[in-house]
């Protein structure tokens, strides 16, 4: 028997085929691929949910599909909350970031390069493991996001390795 919120084959695979189809622009001095492709979200956002819809489902145990739809909506609602974090932050400090990291006399610019992506890394990592958890904690009616922050946070910091990983391959 199926679970009655199991996904409707072939969402994600009309997607992908969408998605491909757009023009997209790279840059080459991106450290985090969201960053790097306009269209990042639509390509990496399906991984970082299988990848730790299965941490979680190794972690906190259950079945599987649940965990991955678990999954599934603490990373929309994650990126959801970061872009709109994003574009909300961005008037204020925008051009002072800008004029600080091109225009810049501390240290050089690969510094500032390192220092930029390094901050926004960790901002985004703490965002996204506290909501994460808050997400997965009410969808497994844990109590508590503490009940499943470790768990969270080790999940997080599997695909945070592997995208920073993927992005600095990406620079050679």
């Amino acid at each position: 028997m199926r679970h009655r919120h199991a996904a409707r084959g072939g969402g994600l695979s009309l997607l992908a085929v969408l998605a491909a189809g757009l023009p997209v622009e790279a840059s080459a001095n991106a450290i985090i691929p969201y960053m790097a492709v306009p269209w990042g979200q639509a390509f990496l956002l399906p991984l970082v949910v299988a990848v730790e819809g299965v941490a979680l489902w190794r972690f906190l145990g259950g079945r599987f599909p649940p965990a991955l739809g678990q999954s599934f909506v603490a990373n929309v609602v994650s990126t959801l909350v970061g872009a709109a974090v994003y574009f909300a932050a961005m008037p204020l400090f925008g051009q002072t970031l800008f004029d600080w990291w091109f225009k810049g006399v501390f240290a050089t610019e690969a510094v500032r390069n390192l220092l930029i992506a390094v901050a926004f890394a960790v901002v985004l990592f703490i965002v996204s493991w506290l909501l994460e958890s808050a997400v997965v904690a009410r969808l497994r009616k844990a109590g508590s996001w503490r009940a499943v922050a470790r768990q969270c946070a080790i999940a997080n910091l599997i695909t945070y390795v592997a995208l920073i990983s993927l992005a600095v391959s990406f620079q050679r």
